[in-house]
């Protein structure tokens, strides 16, 4: 019994060596266009896509109506909105800063209103690397809920789609 107890713990010390010691691949940290130090009282992935982690909490005291930029019917009710309405698709993904490793090409836009009463988290788009590629510096409005009914959605109309490349 005593063996047995000696060689399972030895073995889970060397498991527990063996795994400490590998890269960390898994959680590696995040290649940041600026510090992480947040002003703005969301979690600090979400506040990082301000500029300088900086945002205000906003409680709308009438309806207001803002957009939203998609190209995948999947990502129509996302919670990242705007004030500033664009023409193409390089606009908006230069200045929403939209890596497009993530996948939205911006190639739609729709009017969102949200109803008197939501709380709005707003700021400035922070850049993202490559930060001569994705400047960012649009408005950026956040909001907790999507899902909420009381927000009405408008159908999704097209950009003009222009060729984006980042060098």
């Amino acid at each position: 019994m005593n063996f047995k107890s000696a060689s399972a713990c030895i073995g889970l010390s060397l498991l527990s060596f063996s795994v400490s010691s590998l890269p960390r691949f898994v959680n590696s940290p995040q290649v940041l266009a600026q510090e992480v130090t947040s002003s703005c009282p969301l979690p600090s992935e979400i506040a990082i896509t301000f500029l300088d982690s900086k945002c205000q909490e906003v409680k709308l005291e009438q309806p207001k109506t803002f957009y939203r930029y998609y190209s995948n019917s999947g990502n129509k009710y996302g919670r990242y909105l705007t004030t500033d309405k664009y023409k193409t698709n390089v606009e908006v993904i230069k200045n929403l800063a939209l890596n497009q490793a993530w996948g939205n090409e911006a190639t739609m836009i729709q009017k969102i209103t949200l109803p008197a009463g939501t709380t709005t988290y707003q700021g400035i788009v922070a850049p993202q690397v490559p930060t001569e590629c994705y400047p960012g510096g649009a408005q950026q409005t956040f909001i907790q809920d999507s899902k909420d009914p009381n927000i009405k959605w408008s159908e999704g109309k097209n950009l003009v789609v222009e060729p984006f490349s980042c060098p």
